[in-house]
This record gives C-alpha cells, structure tokens and sequence, in this order.
C-alpha cells in the first residue's frame, strides 16, 4: 500500500489555500453566523482547503522562501479572500437594510431584539435573513459561489504577485457599494409606499376628525397592514433575494477577473 508523501511544498500550498478561503467564509452566507458552532466551521475551512489544494494541486517550496516572502504571499491571499467577503457582505447588508426600512415604516423598531446570532435586530430583520439564506441554498447559488471561489486559484495563482488596476478594484467596490442603499430602497419601496399611504390616510382622518386618537389607531393599523403586504408580496420578495443571490455570483466572478488583471 502506497502511502502519500506530503512535501513542505503541499503544506505550503495548504495554508496558501486556507488564507484565502478562511477570510472568504468570514461572510459566507449562514456559516459566518453564530448558527453553526465554532468547531464545525473550523472543521469545514479545513476539509474545503485541503480539498481545493489536493485537486488543484497547489504547491508552494515555503523551504525556499523567506520568513518576508512567506508573510507576503499569506497577505495577499487574505486581501483576495477579504475583498469577496466584503462584497458578500454588501449583498447581505441589501437584505438586512431593506428590512430595517419596513420596521421603521411599520413602527417595529421598538420591538429589537438581541440574538446571539445577528446581533441586536429587529424581529422582520431576522426574518429577512433566514429567508436569503433558505433562498441561497435552494436556488443552488451556494454552488456558483463555492466554484468561483475555486475558480480564483485558476485566475489568480497562489504565489503569483498581484498586478490589477487599483483604481478599478476601487472604482468596482465603490459602484457596488451603492446597491447597498438602491437595491434595498428598491426591495422595501412597495411596502413602505403602501405604509406611506396609510399614514397619509390617518393624518386626513386626524384633520377631519380631531376626536379620534390616530396615536392609538394607527401603530395596530401600521403593524397589520405591514404583515398583509408581506404576505401578498412574498412571492416577489423570494424572487427578487433570488436575483440578489444570482447577482452576487456574477459580481464575485467580475471581482475575480479584476484582481487577477
């Protein structure tokens, strides 16, 4: 029986691997959050690098390198890994905004909730959430995600020195950095005209009338037709966190071939 000889060469390739992927799954969808325990995580980088450095058979002579050299080379998988989490990010902060516009819409702001998950968030907030993170895994978005971070060790090799366009990086990020606030406003905007209309009612009812206490009338009107357009509107919101998840796909891809120049 052959046993496999594992080089300094392989354990260098290793850790190349794991440098970029540990800073990617820092915003992976749902295993960056505190769902899934510590040790599972670590056990999954783990497993994911040694699979990715073994297929693609990814060696580094780290015996020939200089402690400077080895240093450099670990930075530079980190700023890769880290410029995708960071756009992963900007596509989860779309979800988590536009939930945050409807809370303040419907007067749920009150009602936060601290969650060792996610933080101190409202109630529709997490909701949001677990239902991007039910509609990534579904649409099989997870797969394109988990390849094109394959796919970067091809167009990026691991040892090779960085030679893109920082203004373009910069430029990329920035552009994407606004969706943040379009593309939420854009996925809340039904609901918070519908609430807009509402409020607009209870104030002409509020002139009208000055005997009825709107205060009293309107937060329960607010929170009931909040949850009715949510309900009607469903279908639309899981098509439009489908679009969401299939855009982050090709915005990594773009990412990819702007870092490898």
């Amino acid at each position: 029986m052959n046993v496999p000889v594992i080089t300094p060469s392989d354990i260098g390739g290793f850790f190349a691997v794991l440098s970029r992927l540990g800073a990617f799954l820092m915003a992976f969808p749902f295993i960056n959050s505190g769902m899934i325990p510590l040790n599972v995580r670590v056990f999954l980088l783990i497993s994911l690098s040694f699979f990715v450095s073994s297929i693609l058979h990814i060696k580094i002579p780290i015996d020939t390198y200089s402690l400077f050299d080895i240093s450099l080379m670990v930075g530079k998988e980190i700023f890769i890994g880290l410029s995708m989490a960071l756009l992963t990010a900007i596509f989860l902060g779309i979800v988590s905004y536009a939930a945050e516009l409807i809370s303040y819409s419907m007067g749920l702001t009150v009602a936060n909730m601290f969650d060792p998950t996610f933080g101190v968030i409202s109630v529709l907030d997490r909701f949001y959430i677990l239902l991007f993170y039910l509609v990534f895994f579904l649409s099989g978005a997870y797969q394109l995600l988990i390849g094109s971070a394959i796919l970067s060790f091809k167009v990026i090799p691991v040892g090779k020195v960085l030679s893109f366009n920082f203004l373009s990086l910069f430029n990329f990020m920035i552009d994407n950095a606004n969706l943040l606030f379009f593309l939420a406003f854009k996925l809340a905007f039904p609901i918070m005209l519908t609430l807009f209309v509402v409020n607009l009612a209870l104030a002409l009812i509020n002139r009208l009338i000055p005997q009825i206490n709107v205060f009293i009338v309107g937060l329960p009107l607010q929170i009931t037709v909040g949850f009715i357009s949510l309900i009607i509107g469903l279908s639309a919101i899981v098509y439009a966190m489908n679009s969401l998840a299939q855009m982050l796909t090709s915005k990594i891809m773009l990412l990819i071939k702007i870092l490898g120049g």
